[in-house]
């Protein structure tokens, strides 16, 4: 539904906000200016930006995973591991460290490879990329020690439907208690890994 630009700045981005995330969204919010707007409209300004973020985002982890690819690589090198090259493609060109772009890696291909759902909720700004990314790391543990499609499914929809009204920490925790009902092993398995690998150091 294209925006009415008789209608006022306040009332413009109250449509955009009920609209998915797209280029001719983020066009009409680019051109309003957050500084003459009500208090009010300053807060469905941001929000409407937000929804935009979301999907920018998406689009950001597909070029990540057109760079990476959706399966991890392995190097005919000796002396590379998984995913290097890929790695050091993605970190410099985002400017980031080595581990912080095998992170972006790694939830991207969660979301692409298993979580269709979260990825549609993500590009049409339904839930932040906070929201995205705790669901995937939550998830990714159990999906490799194979937890099925059907309790994986239950699980997505339940964190999608969680994440409406909460926070990612919270839609986080929500996620944990639906693995710890589904698949009590699993759960109990990575929490037992975690203490394990828990320590204080000065």
């Amino acid at each position: 539904m294209p925006v009415t630009l008789e209608k006022s700045a306040e009332e413009q981005i109250i449509e955009l906000l009920y609209q998915p995330g797209g280029y001719e969204a983020l066009g009409h919010l680019i051109s309003i200016i957050p500084e003459n707007l009500t208090s009010a409209g300053r807060i469905d300004y941001l929000a409407a930006l937000e929804k935009q973020n979301s999907w920018l985002t998406s689009l950001i982890q597909r070029a990540t995973l057109a760079i990476a690819g959706a399966e991890p690589s392995e190097s005919d090198n000796m002396w590379e591991g998984v995913d290097e090259s890929e790695r050091e493609d993605v970190a410099t060109a985002l400017r980031l460290s080595a581990n912080t772009a095998q992170s972006r890696i790694d939830v991207a291909r969660v979301l692409s490879n298993h979580l269709p759902a979260t990825c549609e909720a993500l590009a049409s700004g339904d839930i932040s990329p906070s929201h995205a990314t705790l669901i995937a790391r939550e998830t990714s543990e159990a999906i490799k020690r194979g937890l099925s499609t059907e309790d994986l499914y239950l699980v997505e929809s339940k964190a999608l439907a969680h994440a409406e009204f909460h926070t990612p920490a919270q839609v986080a925790s929500q996620v944990r208690t639906s693995l710890a009902r589904i698949a009590p092993e699993t759960f109990e398995d990575t929490v037992a890994r975690a203490r394990d690998t828990r320590r204080v150091s000065c």
